[in-house]
């Protein structure tokens, strides 16, 4: 059984797509799963479930009651109960969110026995496992914590995609990345420098002061400071390598 949280929940066992009730019993499972492994208060559940809504006084049947309907529908997740509290157990490779941090490291390994290639097809494999916000099934005060970790997870799985075209001399394929990301972040120095130093790198030093113009100007507007030696010294190197 696999659970998909990088998205609206989905339960798929053998490659099946599990029916899970929408609204409060999904919301539920998304709840044990953004504590998975962990003991749930049935307060919390009911805080979660009913979020800036009357709570009804059937509310703890209620939560008895789906969390009854999905031990049903999910045979095979192990959902614990204690007095006045949930827990649903699942393994590293049961959960998409905790496959992509080691997908991650995976990469790093790749990257460091001089294997881009297997690189680039673990992360472009794991960056397809994200659908939308992670746990956007809940309210995003939330999953707000869990959803921050994810969205830098992401962005190393893409810092280490573009370093892993590179090194396959894909530089056309690192760049579109890189300029894609400056777009979703336009704040991410390191990010910049890089993409200022493969533009030079490539021959196309024009763009690459150009590039860096772009950079200091949204950094110099959002954060009224002066970029970091990292970009300044990604700059320098253009100018003095013409």
């Amino acid at each position: 059984m696999l659970f998909h949280v990088l998205g609206p929940i989905e339960v798929r066992s053998n490659g099946a797509l599990l029916r899970i009730k929408p609204g409060k019993p999904t919301k539920l499972l998304a709840t044990l799963l953004l504590h998975r492994n962990t003991w749930v208060s049935m307060d919390r559940l009911i805080d979660v479930l009913w979020h800036d809504r009357t709570v009804p006084a059937s509310a703890a049947g209620n939560v008895k009651s789906y969390v009854c309907g999905m031990r049903h529908a999910l045979p095979e997740a192990c959902i614990d109960s204690r007095a006045g509290a949930y827990r649903i157990r699942a393994g590293l490779a049961e959960v998409d969110a905790d496959h992509v941090a080691e997908s991650a490291v995976d990469a790093r390994i790749a990257l460091a026995h001089n294997e881009p290639g297997r690189a680039v097809s673990l992360l472009t494999e794991t960056l397809a496992l994200w659908r939308g916000t992670p746990f956007q099934d809940l309210a995003e005060e939330v999953r707000a914590p869990e959803t921050a970790r994810l969205d830098e997870v992401r962005w190393e799985l893409r810092e280490l995609l573009a370093e892993s075209y590179r090194a396959l001399g894909r530089s056309a394929d690192a760049i579109g990345l890189l300029s894609a990301m400056t777009c979703d972040d336009p704040l991410r120095e390191n990010v910049w420098a890089r993409l200022v130093t493969l533009l030079h790198e490539t021959g196309r030093r024009g763009a690459a002061l150009a590039t860096y113009r772009r950079a200091r100007s949204a950094i110099v507007r959002d954060l009224g400071i002066e970029p970091g030696a990292e970009l300044v010294g990604a700059h320098r190197m253009v100018l003095e390598r013409a």
